[in-house]
């Protein structure tokens, strides 16, 4: 009996090294935004005053704007998953003030629309192909 609790306990153990090496990028290191070592954010945009209130999960990072339709649109990376990566945009940004509109959730991407604070948009988080641990995110406001 005491070798098969020693067992269970050295499976979970190994279980829990392979989810860390996952979390981690399988470096064994946190790179400091929380991104996996496979997405390279080149630099760093801000974005605007008018997105202050726009909740974002820990670790989000943007590297890119442009001006396309009439929006501006802020490209980068968010560590996780699709479904909490979802699940916390939804959640916070109705708590945020933000009202949410006609959106879509898939196995790889999540998108809605949203309007509050005097702007309105787009936002999209698709996870990156061949990286486990990283999405890109997209916010389109006007």
């Amino acid at each position: 009996m005491a070798w098969r609790r020693l067992i269970a306990a050295a499976a979970l153990v190994g279980a829990a090294a392979a989810a860390s090496a996952l979390v981690l990028g399988g470096t064994g290191r946190a790179q400091e935004s929380g991104l996996p070592g496979c997405v390279h954010p080149l630099t760093h945009v801000a974005l605007p005053a008018a997105l202050a209130r726009f909740p974002l999960p820990t670790g989000t990072t943007f590297d890119d704007r442009q001006a396309k339709y009439g929006y501006t649109i802020y490209s980068g990376y968010v560590p996780g998953a699709i479904n909490p990566a979802r699940d916390f945009l939804v959640g916070r940004l109705p708590a945020a003030g933000f009202r949410l509109g006609a959106g879509d959730s898939e196995s790889a991407e999540a998108e809605a629309a949203y309007r509050g604070h005097g702007v309105r948009g787009r936002w999209k988080v698709r996870a990156v192909a061949g990286c486990p641990g990283a999405l890109t995110i997209r916010i389109a406001v006007r």
